[in-house]
Formats: C-alpha cells, sequence, structure tokens
C-alpha cells in the first residue's frame, strides 16, 4: 500500500459538514482526451442525482435555494418533528431573489455541482486507488499524479471546449463541483486491483469519499452542517 496525504486549512472553517461516497470503474488514463473525461463524468451522473434525490440535506437545500437579491432577509424553519408537507410555504416578496441552485451553464449543456461557490463550499477528497500496479510509486511509474488530474476535471464542470455532444443524458447533468479548485484536502491510497488478466493497464476502481465543508458560515449555507 501507498498512501499520500496533501491537507489544507481555510482557518477556522472548513471542518467537515456533509459526506458521501462515489465510486468509478473503468479506464483512467494520464491527462486523457475530452471523451475519456466525459465519460467518467456521466458514470458518476447518476450518483449525483440520487444524492439530490434522497439526502435530507439537499433536500432541504432545494426548498430554500431563492433569497433576496437585496437587503437583508430571514428564514422559517420548522422543528424536525413536523411533517415538512403539513409546514406552511413562505410567502413570496415582490423582491428580485437569487437561485443557488441554479444550473450552470456551459457550451450549450446545464450542469448542477453540488460543491458551488453560490453556497460558499468546498470540498476534502479520500480516495481509495486501485489499479494494475503494485503498490506504491505514487508519482512514478504510475503517473498517478496525473491520472488524478483527469479524475479531478471529471468531477468538476467542464470548460466548453470539452462539451460532448451526448444526447444520452436528458436534461442537467449532476457534477460533484463547480471547478477544482474548490478541492481543499487529498488523502489517496493505492492497493493492487486484481481482476481479469487481460483488463487494460489503465482500468481502475476508486472509491471516493467526499467532505464537503463549508469556507465561509452564512445562514443561506447552514443546511449543511448537518442532516
Amino acid at each position: 500500500m501507498s498512501a499520500l496525504a496533501i491537507r489544507e486549512g481555510p482557518g477556522a472553517y472548513g471542518v467537515p459538514v456533509m459526506k458521501f461516497t462515489l465510486t468509478f470503474e473503468g479506464e483512467l488514463g494520464s491527462n486523457s482526451r475530452p471523451v475519456k473525461k466525459w465519460e467518467i463524468r456521466k458514470y458518476l451522473h447518476p450518483q449525483l442525482q440520487e444524492l439530490w434525490r434522497i439526502n435530507p440535506t439537499l433536500q432541504h437545500v432545494l426548498r430554500n435555494r431563492q433569497i433576496p437579491k437585496e437587503g437583508a432577509f430571514f428564514v422559517l424553519e420548522k422543528h424536525h418533528s413536523v411533517d415538512e408537507n403539513k409546514f406552511p410555504t413562505p410567502q413570496t416578496t415582490e423582491r428580485e431573489t437569487i437561485d443557488l441552485c441554479v444550473p450552470i451553464v456551459c457550451g450549450g449543456r446545464e450542469f448542477i455541482p453540488l460543491v458551488r461557490d453560490s453556497y460558499a463550499l468546498n470540498c476534502a477528497l479520500k480516495i481509495i486507488f486501485l489499479r494494475k500496479e503494485e503498490p506504491g510509486r505514487v508519482y512514478q511509474g504510475g503517473d498517478l499524479d496525473n491520472r488524478l488530474k483527469t479524475l479531478f476535471d471529471a468531477l468538476a464542470i467542464p470548460s466548453a471546449d470539452q462539451i460532448i455532444d451526448d444526447p444520452s443524458i436528458d436534461g442537467p447533468i449532476f457534477c460533484l463541483m463547480e471547478n477544482d479548485r474548490m478541492i481543499t484536502g487529498l488523502s489517496v491510497e493505492t492497493h493492487r486491483l486484481l481482476s481479469r488478466p487481460n483488463v487494460s493497464k489503465h482500468h481502475v476502481q476508486l472509491i471516493i469519499e467526499v467532505d464537503v465543508r463549508v469556507a465561509q458560515a452564512r445562514i443561506y449555507n447552514q443546511h449543511f452542517l448537518g442532516d
């Protein structure tokens, strides 16, 4: 086993507030072409889409996604024992609002990142990296650092020139983060992948544990402080 650990801290904030796990199995190369990164993004899309559907924190986020564009505001909250359907819906106002979860459009496609600037969030990743090599050689031989860069690109919204014409995904594409600068901590463990002998040397299995962190505590991101 070989391990790489990189940690950065944004000061008093940055504590883990929401944790979940993503998985990937397939080819992961160094400096992969946009189509390969798109395949990884497409693999992770349904996992993140389901997370938005079932996670209590994200359901709360969706219900409270609109905030006034100007001026102060307050948030109505219910006791946890009260049925959500019985809680009255706040009355709308005439003030212009900001949608904190609005899809981000790039290259004609809509993307919904979880870790995004509108909520002042960042994240840390703990990755178990199974590959067709002996453990060790984190930076050499396996070119792991460049493979991680490919993964980080696939976890984020792509640039306009890396959009793939893919009609198989109907609607917004769910991704982990707005851009890879939002990764503030990283831990990687490498292990030998045991699989069929004829599998490509680029074939990997990844277990990606995500800690979502609040970079700046605000009333509109308090939902990420716990389910």
